[in-house]
């Protein structure tokens, strides 16, 4: 049983972050109480987004790489990694291996942090999980150690939380909310 729960979850992130995250939203989504249409449908759309965004990256690096090129060659620069932003790399993080597990991961961390009162930060924010997730994934990408990727995770939370904690009362002034 086991096997084939881990072949199905491998199948699902073997079809990239466009297919995967929409389950993932869609299955979260219905978990805490939304109309299974609706979960759906929430869950496509973030997945056209994906292709979306994925499309817009391609045709950015391949109108600004020849001129990046051009100028690495024009300045004497060696020049060997292209920053794609949060847009490039959020889809290669939720393609990540790591990624099925870092939600509920970075979810758990937050209720046990309230359980134990070590934040008042509630995260409402499921797609700002894909940072935590990120460095789980190159802890797991430069250890090959699963656990350390998901230690990753956990990290990046906790230290998430406690800055949210340290500037609420910042932005609550700012934004005047009280």
């Amino acid at each position: 049983m086991l096997n084939a729960a881990a072949f199905v979850i491998n199948y699902v992130i073997d079809m990239g972050a466009s297919v995967m995250l929409p389950i993932v939203i869609a299955i979260i989504s219905i978990a805490i109480g939304i109309k299974v249409g609706k979960a759906v449908r929430s869950g496509l759309m973030i997945g056209v987004g994906f292709v979306g965004m994925g499309l817009i990256v391609d045709m950015m690096n391949a109108e600004v790489g020849p001129a990046a090129q051009a100028m690495s060659e024009r300045f004497g620069l060696s020049l060997s990694a292209v920053d794609v932003g949060w847009p490039g790399m959020s889809p290669i993080t939720w393609a990540s291996p790591i990624a099925t597990v870092a939600i509920p991961v970075a979810i758990g961390v937050n209720i046990l942090m309230l359980l134990f009162k070590l934040t008042k930060t509630v995260n409402v924010d499921v797609w700002n999980i894909w940072h935590m997730t990120f460095t789980g994934a190159i802890a797991y990408a430069v250890t090959g150690n699963f656990a350390v990727g998901i230690l990753g995770v956990v990290i990046h939370a906790a230290i998430s939380y406690k800055l949210g904690d340290l500037w609420a009362p910042i932005l609550s002034d700012y934004f005047e909310l009280d």
